[in-house]
């Protein structure tokens, strides 16, 4: 039974300095040190860092300077000072004394665990903190810091009021948790994630480090520049799916320039960058430009990751291939081709080219990036389809091996709803992954191949039986896409010695404007205690916006130490952490109100800013801007209008519980502790900004509603009243246009981290762009029937290319 970390706040100052005990008791007093940090003697290069990083952050916190000395000179001293002792009893032989006495224990240690421990050796306070290698005594340096006031996010440090005197309290702290992978799982095909330079990455894997994270994922699709690979001397093409004003990261497909200078607003805020791109992809103009670019990038992230103990894994789909390659083999007909914009182009089982190109790929993968722990290959979160007769062949004779899978299938309700279709594609995709399997052990036998899925772990029993116990299996799963009745977390258990990990979704990729609050979700999906239960190694969650995530990530980051921790019990020590013991009330009400609202809203913010596509109110616009004579009124808008009654009720609901929780933020305010008062301000900015865009939302549908309504009473109403309608359709488009404008200008009143700059390239070009496009659309109409200036051509190209045309449609 692993033992959990005890929660324990340490009041960062010390009180009295009249007698030597109460001295040795602080850290610091008037501004001085009263502790040391004690190494061991024979100078191991982390060790050091770790003593480093104490000394930076108690300089940080007090304003004193703390001395760093080896084990054995501070044996030569009695100066009275505190001993903080830093490593185990391998590397610092002051703790190995200390050991013999029985006082800890180290060897009953599980991996990554450490003590936090006062005591007394040789009538000298001690403070051990260590572990039995590098990185649980990092984990323990970070851990004593937050204790002491400091709060690590993802994007930065929080910092109390420096004070000069700080004090250290009895500790007696054992912390272990029985997950050893801990971590990520990150992308660049969202502008959020994708746009942050090499330097912005090495500061967010420090932060990781500090959260005592140790895993990460790093995921593309094959139309990004990362490997490049051949089949009969034919290269990997770039610039189709992607364009060079990313340096092809991101697709192009109806995301408009993607060049800061068609931006309304916020320029300025893009820190020199002339691309939605990182500062080193800023000058691409070719793919082979590109190729070697993004290999330095990753290979550099990759270094730098291990130098802070975080194992990376690279997660490729080999069901997918280029657009270009994908053509020498059959490809699924029911997903877009000639490609699919985002995804690649999927690819059918029973065509030897495929087998052949992914051989190709393999050797790419493992010569270009040898330093990395494992390769995982992903299975599609699509369902392909291939009905071709050879392929037709190959999928009936594999349905015989996954008899009784449905039964496993049956809790999810979301996306392919054909068993027939899901036995099939899942068939073809584990061919797939198998030849790659194969082909591993001809081309790299030392590479190690992990096999992950997307909603995929109704498989995982069927897997176990299928792969040797040394492939290990990660998968996305979550009730808000796939399982409205919950995670079946039983479907991980049952494997033995196989590592199995849960990738959980920090942020859906259907509401990528406002801030999300999803730690209510994972504690109903028993994503900690369902993972222990059921023997799962760990985590690497799903991470599009460094930003807006906090809580997501603090939960599982704290959680991983104490998988029973609950929502309330989380909020109210991170409200307390952040913002102060003064403003802990009105924190948690409005904590409360977010989490209220995420789940209100389906934990997928009911899709009011999708991340694959151009807005549904804006591409409603567009289609009727093709449609042959749409002046005599608007086609195929039934759906449309039924769904947007539905989508203003939740909207509206969803806009009250925003309103609810900014009182309480703005209640705050006069209590809220020095550390806090930016996140605070960030906090009631975005929640101010994502009312707004609702309400733009709310405003443009029932201006279609409107509009429809018009055309609808044509017949029945005078021409007088037929225009009235039109007119105050109208109005309501002009009222959308305008608050489209005013929720981009308050999103972007406070961006302190590159995330929120993608979250601001796209509100340009939806919100702004989009919104005054469906306006000019409409505009357009309205003038025919006044009789007024009608055909004045509206811009669409902004936003989207009109050649190749998919089939089938995206």
């Amino acid at each position: 039974m692993a033992t959990l970390a005890v929660t324990l706040m340490v009041s960062p100052v010390c009180f009295g300095r009249k007698t030597a005990k109460s001295a040795n008791e602080c850290l610091a007093q008037n501004g001085v040190a009263k502790a040391v940090i004690v190494t061991g003697d024979s100078s191991v290069p982390f060790y050091t860092f770790v003593a480093q990083e104490l000394q930076k952050y108690f300089r940080l916190l007090s304003g004193a300077d703390f001395e760093i000395v080896s084990a054995s000179k501070i044996a030569l001293t009695k100066d009275g000072r505190l001993q903080i002792l830093v490593g185990g009893p391998q590397v610092n032989r002051i703790v190995k004394e200390i050991e013999d006495q029985k006082n800890v224990q180290f060897r009953d240690l599980t991996p990554d665990g450490f003590f936090l421990w006062t005591t007394k050796f040789r009538g000298q306070s001690c403070l051990i903190m260590g572990g039995n290698d590098e990185a649980s005594t990092m984990y323990a340096a970070y851990n004593l810091l937050e204790r002491l006031g400091i709060t690590f996010l993802l994007g930065r440090d929080l910092l109390p009021e420096k004070t000069p005197d700080l004090s250290l309290p009895a500790l007696n702290i054992k912390a272990e948790t029985p997950f050893p992978r801990r971590g990520l799982l990150i992308s660049n095909i969202y502008p959020s994630r994708g746009i942050m330079n090499l330097s912005e990455v090495k500061t967010f894997l420090d932060q990781m480090a500090k959260l005592k994270m140790n895993f990460l994922q790093f995921f593309w699709f094959e139309h990004e520049p990362w490997i490049n690979f051949d089949f009969r001397g034919e290269t990997k093409l770039l610039g189709d799916a992607t364009g060079k004003e990313t340096g092809y990261l991101t697709w192009r497909y109806n995301y408009g320039s993607h060049l800061i200078k068609d931006l309304s607003v916020g320029q300025n805020l893009f820190g020199g960058r002339n691309r939605m791109a990182p500062a080193e992809f800023q000058n691409i103009e070719t793919p082979e430009q590109a190729f070697q670019v993004a290999k330095d990038f990753l290979t550099e992230t990759i270094r730098h990751a291990k130098q802070k103990k975080i194992k990376v894994w690279l997660c490729i789909d080999p069901t997918t291939l280029p657009g270009n390659l994908a053509r020498y083999a059959h490809r699924a007909t029911n997903l877009s081709l000639p490609f699919h914009p985002i995804l690649g182009t999927h690819m059918c089982p029973a065509d030897p080219e495929l087998h052949e190109i992914n051989e190709n790929r393999l050797r790419a993968l493992v010569k270009t990036y040898p330093e990395v722990e494992g390769y995982f290959l992903y299975i599609p979160e699509m369902f392909p389809d291939c009905p071709d007769e050879r392929n037709r062949t190959f999928q009936f004779s594999e349905r015989s091996k996954y008899e009784g899978l449905t039964n496993l299938w049956a809790p999810y309700t979301g996306y392919e709803r054909n068993p027939t279709v899901v036995i099939d594609s899942t068939a073809a995709s584990l061919h797939i992954v198998r030849k790659m399997l194969e082909a591993r052990d001809r081309v790299a036998p030392q590479a190690k191949l992990g096999i992950g899925g997307i909603g995929r772990a109704f498989l995982l029993p069927f897997m176990d039986k299928m792969f040797p116990k040394s492939v290990p299996f990660t998968d996305m799963e979550s009730r808000a896409i796939w399982t409205p009745q919950g995670v079946p977390m039983e479907y991980f258990g049952g494997m033995g010695e196989r590592e199995r990990t849960l990738v959980p979704r920090l942020d859906d990729d259907s509401s990528m404007f406002g801030m999300q609050f999803n730690v209510n979700l994972y504690y109903k999906d028993r994503v900690l205690e369902g993972s222990m239960e059921n023997g799962v190694a760990g985590f690497a969650g799903q991470l599009n916006r460094i930003r807006g995530t906090e809580s997501n990530y603090r939960y599982l980051a704290e959680g991983a130490w104490n998988p029973k921790l609950k929502p309330l019990e989380f909020y109210e020590e991170h409200s307390r952490r952040i913002f102060g013991k003064a403003a802990q009330q009105d924190m948690l009400a409005a904590f409360r109100a977010l989490e209220e609202n995420e789940e209100y809203l389906g934990w997928v913010g009911q899709g009011n800013f999708n991340c694959c596509g151009v807005l549904p109110e804006i591409s409603l616009a567009y289609r009727y801007y093709q449609q042959p004579n749409p002046f005599d009124g608007p086609s195929n808008w039934n759906e449309f209008i039924s769904e947007s009654h539905n989508k203003i009720h939740y909207y509206s609901q969803s806009a009250e519980l925003l309103q609810r929780a900014l009182q309480s933020l703005q209640a705050a305010d006069g209590n809220c502790a020095a550390q806090g008062k930016d996140e605070l301000r960030f906090l009631q900015s975005k929640t101010e900004s994502y009312i707004v865009h609702l309400q733009a939302l709310i405003t443009l549908r029932k201006a279609y509603i409107a509009y429809q309504e018009a055309f609808g009473k044509r017949d029945t109403n005078s021409r007088e009243e037929f225009l009235q309608r039109l007119d105050a359709s109208l109005a309501l488009f002009t009222q959308a246009k305008e608050q489209g404008r005013k929720a981009t200008e308050k999103f972007s009143d406070f961006i302190d981290h590159p995330s929120d700059l993608g979250v601001l390239y796209r509100a340009n070009l939806f919100l702004v762009t989009g919104f005054e496009l469906v306006e000019s659309t409409m505009r357009n109409m309205v003038n025919f029937h006044h009789g007024r200036h009608y055909v004045t051509p509206v811009p669409w190209d902004k936003i989207y290319v009109s050649f190749p045309q998919f089939s089938p449609g995206w």
